[in-house]
């Protein structure tokens, strides 16, 4: 398509609205799902952790 200005390109024939928060829903998923991610990370290395210091404690009874 070929937009005269960067404010017809923001507009898109009506459509903007939609595009835009479309792009922005999906940044936001994929924010959020990232900091998921982050999280389950974390608490897994924390399990890890605490089951590799548990084994080391019953070895050494």
């Amino acid at each position: 398509m070929d937009w005269s200005s960067f404010s017809h390109f923001l507009h898109m024939d009506g459509h903007g609205a939609y595009v835009w928060a479309a792009y922005g829903m999906c940044a936001l998923l994929l924010v959020i799902e990232l900091f998921g991610l982050r999280n389950r990370r974390a608490k897994a290395a924390q399990r890890l952790t605490r089951e590799a210091r548990a084994l080391r404690s019953t070895r050494e009874i």
